[in-house]
């Protein structure tokens, strides 16, 4: 009888499993420290990969394979690592555990991934390959057209290089490693190398270069080779005499180029080739002048054809100069680089006389202008470029002048060779503009055609807005607009007057721009930045890198000191940012002490817990909130902010020395600019009511009250902004966090002065401005926090806190607004998460997506205990989560992966 009974079960048993549905899932996108298939890795290999299903899933296991043949890989043999089948649910940030690799190495990696009914699902092979990590592994020396020089370098045309070299064996690959100083650009056998442009990424040179490494191997050839390699000024000789100091920086010097060039034939036999003294140049070439805040000429009548190939006549080019070279450590470009990533073509265009003509892109960007021109040799054709035109529709680059002291204004040169149809573009500058003006020196010269290359670097797009406010899309338009033509190699405030790293701009914008772009990479490149210009005592200049400039703001009542943390807190910033968006806390871990370091810098420059110095809160309207203020703020923010930084690097006694220093800055402060009776801080105006809200200064009892005074001051206003960039940030997220909805929406939406919808409406705006009547600079990030209210406030997309990297996701869509529909999505660590809402009149369907191997907690408004569907079903009451956080009672329930539909 319990015989019969035991088969019955698993006969049932077996039916169960044989009637479950086969779940297929794709385990795809493959990362190694968070790029795809990165060349010149230098550090520790961690492993990431996301998963593709439909709904429902939940990984078990995993086992990660790493060899050094792809085939035998796919085979499921792996000669330096086999992890094992680890029973876990993590996907990102697996550390390898093999066989150490060597310099230029490159290793194969997949996946396999097992689910929740032990299926498994395995990826196709990956690969990562290993950079020239120690300085050991730099053979070749700096070489340069010059003897170095103590007194400022000569400003000389654009040196060319060549070398002749032969391969007699077949070729398995080939790689180029080279850094060319200010910028490169490289040659092989008359093809160019890569697309990349303005090699390499600018960095403070005397602590580190960047190189760049090139797949070379469909360029070469068996027999006779030749590499040519072309160098402009860049920021490494920076000569015109600017705001910032840097014509006196500290490295500067004549060009230099350093390469070396590895092949491996078919038996895997390795052959290098090393730039020396054995190297030719040349500076009779035709480019006669460049410089990144003045422009480039260039003289078509001495190019030099086939310069870059075989069978060019070199006799006459001078042998190359060994020198010592920058100070920096080599290190390899792990980011995206410039590219040139799409042209526009003119939108309108005048004449205002016989030689001049402005053309109208009809899109403030970041780039340069590519002719097509005919005409006679040596005539010339001058080209301006600039934001504004005046009233008589003739361009307008006074304040684009403002800081640069010496030479022309964003300005290029073109002397035509003549005989028939030419073209050129700039390589070595790039300029901030909308409107070109084009000067002729000749009647002859036809203009075929003229083009504006949009040039930045290629920051992977990773979110999306739209709704059905027209406004607020083109402001999205516009945000993305300013932050990629504001990113070349690093986050600048704008692209045409200063080209500066200001920290405070991109300190407010960084989350913003975390929901928007893969930042990961080209941020952690910018804080290798900041620890190069940190001083010993942590202290920070306000921009980043620097000549030396920037330590000191003497406008402050310390003007020994700096710009304060309200600005160089972007070191703190970004990364903390980085560390939510990818749960990536070696982040946190490696740049621990440079953090540490920079709090208590602070903290010895304080008194009774509170800063005297900083810059106030810049473009600010008639409440001005001053330094101080702002800096004591931001130093209690950072205090705490580091606390919680110790607690992920497992610095137990940090957390507990800097949360005890933010409590005693939090009294500080709020005894010295927080009034008990009123519940209002300092003057009172938004900034100086939101900024302690927003960085967490206000007792819990007392939060009410200052939120009071914080909406009076916006009701005073007519529900306007009335603050500078950091008061504009903290205005925003405090309205989301506490639940005001409805005036936040009324204040972005405004279309009178001051607002975004000015600028849109009134202006025309095609990028985000510097102030907010338009005047100065008009491609500025920095009030492009209005940013973080669409994705983490319309639609409700954020990470939380205690599951960094969307582990976990919070939707919390902000629905108390006159929108009729609104759908954003962002591309997390996981897979894409997606908030698409609309209304008809009063119901309201949300559509979400959460990516496999996470879950999502949404929250919505209170009272839908009995008119909640899910995917067309009644939710049970049970299974919802009332509560009340800062934004008031709402109705809370838990989904995990896959497509769902809410209706109410």
């Amino acid at each position: 009888m319990m015989h019969n009974k035991l088969i019955t079960l698993l006969l049932s048993l077996t039916l169960l499993i044989a009637c479950q549905e086969k779940r297929n899932f794709k385990v795809h996108q493959l990362t190694t420290n968070h790029l795809e298939n990165p060349m010149g890795l230098e550090e520790d290999p961690f492993f990431s990969w996301k998963i593709a299903v439909e709904s429902g899933f939940r990984q078990s296991a995993y086992r990660i394979l790493v060899g050094s043949n792809p085939e035998k890989l796919e085979r499921g043999r792996s000669d330096l690592w086999d992890s094992g089948k680890v029973f876990s649910t993590r996907s990102r940030g697996l550390a390898y555990r093999g066989k150490e690799p060597q310099a230029g190495q490159r290793l194969y990696w997949k996946v396999m991934v097992w689910d929740e009914q032990d299926q498994v699902s395995e990826s196709d092979v990956s690969w990562f390959e290993m950079g020239l990590m120690e300085e050991s592994n730099w053979v070749a020396p700096w070489i340069s057209y010059l003897e170095e020089v103590r007194e400022e370098p000569p400003l000389t045309p654009a040196p060319f290089f060549r070398k002749s070299f032969q391969i007699s064996e077949d070729i398995q690959s080939a790689r180029l490693y080279i850094s060319g100083l200010g910028y490169h650009e490289a040659w092989i056998n008359g093809e160019k190398v890569g697309d990349h442009v303005l090699d390499p990424a600018m960095t403070r040179y005397d602590k580190r270069v960047k190189y760049v490494i090139h797949d070379v191997s469909q360029l070469l050839q068996k027999g006779g080779n030749v590499i040519g390699v072309v160098l402009g000024n860049g920021w490494y000789n920076q000569h015109t005499r600017e705001a910032w100091d840097f014509d006196q920086a500290p490295w500067r010097a004549s060009p230099a180029l350093r390469v070396q060039l590895r092949v491996v034939n078919k038996e895997g036999q390795e052959h290098w080739i090393y730039c020396g003294t054995d190297w030719k140049f040349s500076m009779d070439g035709p480019i006669i002048f460049d410089g990144v805040h003045n422009g480039e000429s260039y003289d078509a009548r001495k190019e030099m054809r086939g310069w870059a190939a075989t069978g060019f006549a070199d006799h006459s080019w001078n042998d190359a100069i060994e020198i010592s070279g920058p100070e920096g450590k080599m290190s390899a470009q792990l980011m995206p680089p410039i590219r040139r990533i799409q042209s526009l073509k003119a939108n309108n265009q005048w004449e205002v006389n016989d030689s001049t003509t402005v053309v109208d892109f009809g899109q403030n960007l970041t780039g340069w202008a590519n002719i097509r021109v005919k005409g006679p040799a040596g005539s010339r054709v001058k080209m301006r470029y600039g934001e504004r035109i005046y009233a008589d529709s003739t361009l307008d680059v006074e304040e684009l002048s403002r800081f640069i002291w010496t030479g022309d204004t964003q300005t290029d040169r073109y002397y035509l060779k003549g005989g028939g149809e030419e073209s050129w573009h700039p390589i070595f500058t790039y300029q901030g503009f909308q409107y070109l003006e084009v000067t002729i020196g000749d009647p002859k010269i036809e203009i075929l055609d003229i083009k504006a290359d949009v040039v930045h670097t290629d920051l992977a797009e990773k979110g999306y807005f739209r709704s059905s406010n027209d406004m607020f899309n083109q402001l999205q338009e516009n945000f993305e607009w300013s932050f990629l033509g504001n990113y070349h190699g690093y986050p600048t405030d704008c692209p045409h007057r200063e080209k500066m790293g200001w920290s405070g701009d991109a300190l407010l914008v960084a989350e913003a721009g975390c929901y928007n772009f893969d930042l990961t990479r080209p941020y952690l490149k910018w804080i290798d930045d900041f620890v190069d210009e940190q001083r010993p005592d942590g202290d920070l200049p306000g921009i980043i890198p620097t000549s030396g400039w920037g330590y000191t703001y003497n406008r402050s009542e310390d003007p020994e000191r700096g710009y304060g943390p309200q600005w160089e807190g972007a070191f703190m910033e970004i990364p903390w940012q980085l560390y939510r968006f990818t749960g990536d806390s070696t982040i946190i871990r490696k740049y621990y002490p440079a953090f540490k370091k920079y709090v208590d810098y602070l903290n010895a420059h304080s008194k009774g817990y509170l800063l005297n110095f900083g810059i106030d809160d810049h473009k600010q309207l008639e409440n001005k909130t001053q330094g101080p203020f702002l800096a004591s703020a931001f130093f209690y923010y950072f205090s705490d902010m580091l606390a919680r930084m110790a607690g992920v690097a497992g610095e137990e006694q940090d957390r507990n020395t800097y949360s005890g220093l933010s409590r005693n800055i939090r009294a500080a402060f709020n005894g010295r600019y927080y009034d008990l009776e009123t519940g209002i801080y300092d003057h009172g105006g938004q900034a100086a009511q939101a900024v302690p809200l927003f960085v967490g200064l206000v007792e819990k009892d007392q939060e009410a009250a200052v939120l009071a005074g914080l909406l009076q001051a916006i009701d005073a206003k007519d529900g306007h902004i009335d603050a500078g960039v950091v008061g504009t940030k903290a205005v925003l997220q405090v309205l989301m966090d506490q639940g005001q909805g409805k005036i936040l929406y009324e204040m972005a939406n405004k279309r009178s002065f001051p607002g975004w919808g000015y600028w849109v409406d009134e202006l025309g705006a095609t990028t985000l401005f510097q102030n907010w009547d338009g005047s100065q600079s008009r491609n500025h990030i920095m009030f492009g926090t209005i940013g973080d209210y669409f994705y983490k406030g319309l639609a409700g997309i954020r990470p939380l806190e205690d599951q960094p990297g969307f582990g976990k996701i919070l939707i919390q869509p902000d629905l108390d607004n006159e929108l009729k529909w609104v759908e954003a999505g962002h591309q997390s660590p996981y897979g894409w998460i997606r908030s698409h809402w609309k209304k008809v009149g009063e119901d309201v369907t949300l559509e979400l997506e959460v990516p496999a191997n996470s879950s999502a907690e949404i929250r919505l408004p209170e009272g839908l205990e009995e008119g909640l569907l899910l995917n067309g079903k009644q939710v049970p009451v049970a299974d919802l989560l009332g509560n009340t956080g800062n934004t008031g009672p709402y109705t809370g329930l838990l989904v995990g992966s896959g497509r769902h539909v809410l209706e109410f």
